[in-house]
């Protein structure tokens, strides 16, 4: 790889000038893509910053915020109007296929928008970026293939068609690729296609998969080479919360609040000499501080810090090496309306043993029809408590998803569904009074409302149980010294 290539030394002594183009249909120029590809594949030589912050705007959206502070390269692809104005082409991150067209939002430090390249571009780039990549590798032209349908041009073809269509399995793509026969000799068949240690082949393997599902992100931002500029990008991406397809039963353990909800994102850690990162939940949600945070924490370290409603990961120069993973588990917070609604549910409770208690008065008081005495006084004092306790808990319920976070009430709906049982044992037993005559089924019907009103107590119990149990005794609830004391992040700087 070493001729398309600018890490080495002698690379950097014999850096090119910029390469100016004059209209964007000279995007299809194959110097351009390979310039284009060079400057993402060293991207932690220019890139000095990248801050991705994430905050959720309902249960099936976060809202990501990218910022890059780069200096623009010296061997950028420059863009001159008929004015005069200049724009450099700058590549930023790989983004999805599927989301380049829309949902996101790209400018610079001041709010201004700024330009990017159609789909249509990004393609040609990338197209003729791994035809150099090919080329580089077996060392000289790629052979023609006339008897391949559709791919008479080989390798050409292929990288056409996977960086202009919508492919989205890129390791299915290689893996036929591997299996065509393209006309190559058979040493630089193993020099393309070997094993995986070859850093040629794998480097080549990786390129395909990559690029057949993803465009490489460029930006068109006005300055000079050798500046210093900030873009920022803001986009809304979907979020499911779904592990298991198929087995929604699977799914009530973390419905019902006995097991925290996973938020994964594959942080580009080694792209920017200094990477940080930031999510931030809505009020009612919080960050178990079990979260294993960034993994793997070997070779390189980092720094993280975990408060209950954000978390911040600050790495720096890291090399490339193993896939990085984000994970943070969130939860509900269980507070406001959980304890009244554990005291509604504990009356309740008291409620039935009394009326289970006194089903003989109770029923002797109906049944004798007289408009006195203590047992009938009862049986109005216990319909009127078990009505108003009822009414109680709905106003609860009512008032604790009025003004929540629809995360927050997506993480609590097991146990608010579980909560509305309560008015309906209250009700339940309202009824017995009404309707029941006889001692026996009286005593039975308050039975089984008791035994339904203590699953839901220790349905509504169990969660903080669960917690207490496994959470450790300390918290951060604040970043350290040092980092209270720094500067911060700030478009300004």
């Amino acid at each position: 790889m070493a001729d398309i290539s600018h890490d080495s030394p002698a690379a950097e002594d014999a850096r090119p000038e910029p390469l100016t183009l004059t209209g964007r249909d000279q995007f299809e120029q194959p110097e351009a893509g390979r310039r284009v590809g060079l400057l993402w594949l060293s991207r932690s030589r220019w890139m000095h910053r990248r801050v991705d912050t994430f905050e959720f705007v309902d249960a099936e959206a976060v809202r990501c915020k990218i910022g890059f502070h780069f200096t623009i390269p010296s061997d950028a692809v420059v863009l001159e109007g008929s004015t005069g104005q200049r724009q450099c082409l700058v590549p930023l991150m790989l983004l999805d296929k599927a989301s380049l067209s829309y949902r996101f939002h790209m400018c610079d430090s001041e709010g201004h928008s700024l330009p990017r390249l159609r789909s249509k571009e990004c393609a040609s780039l990338e197209f003729n970026f791994l035809n150099a990549v090919a080329e580089s590798i077996i060392g000289g032209a790629i052979p023609k293939t006339p008897w391949l349908p559709g791919l008479p041009d080989g390798l050409t073809s292929a990288f056409r068609r996977i960086t202009t269509s919508v492919i989205r399995d890129g390791e299915a793509t290689y893996n036929l690729m591997h299996l065509t026969p393209w006309g190559l000799r058979s040493e630089q068949r193993d020099l393309l296609f070997g094993n995986a240690n070859n850093p040629a082949s794998e480097f080549f393997r990786i390129s395909v998969k990559v690029l057949t599902e993803c465009h490489i992100l460029c930006a068109l931002v006005p300055g000079e080479p050798d500046s210093e500029c900030m873009v920022k990008i803001t986009t809304d991406v979907p979020q499911s919360w779904s592990t298991v397809s198929g087995k929604p039963w699977r799914e009530l353990p973390r419905l019902l609040g006995w097991t925290a909800w996973g938020y994964k994102i594959v942080p580009p850690v080694s792209d920017p000499r200094s990477y940080h990162c930031e999510l931030w939940t809505p009020p009612g949600v919080e960050i178990d501080p079990r979260s294993p945070g960034l993994t793997p924490a070997l070779p390189q370290p980092h720094v993280g810090f975990l408060g209950r409603h954000g978390f911040h990961l600050a790495a720096h120069d890291f090399g490339s090496g193993p896939e990085y993973i984000l994970l943070l588990r969130l939860r509900s917070e269980l507070r406001g309306w959980l304890p009244a609604t554990l005291a509604t549910c504990l009356a309740v409770l008291a409620l039935l043993c009394v009326g289970r208690a006194e089903s003989a008065d109770l029923v002797a008081a109906k049944t004798s029809g007289t408009s006195s005495g203590t047992p009938l006084n009862l049986t109005v004092l216990l319909t009127t408590i078990l009505l108003a306790v009822g009414a109680a808990s709905i106003t609860i319920l009512a008032k604790s998803s009025s003004k929540s976070h629809a995360l927050e009430d997506e993480m609590l709906a097991g146990l608010r569904g579980v909560s509305w049982c309560i008015p309906v044992v209250c009700f339940s037993a309202v009824l017995i009074l009404f309707c029941v005559n006889s001692t026996e089924r009286m005593e039975c019907g308050f039975l089984v409302l008791l035994a339904v009103q203590c699953v839901i107590l220790v349905l509504l119990i169990l969660p903080w149980y669960i917690r207490r149990i496994t959470s450790p005794g300390l918290r951060v609830t604040a970043p350290r010294q040092e980092a209270m004391e720094s500067p911060g992040l700030s478009w300004d700087e």
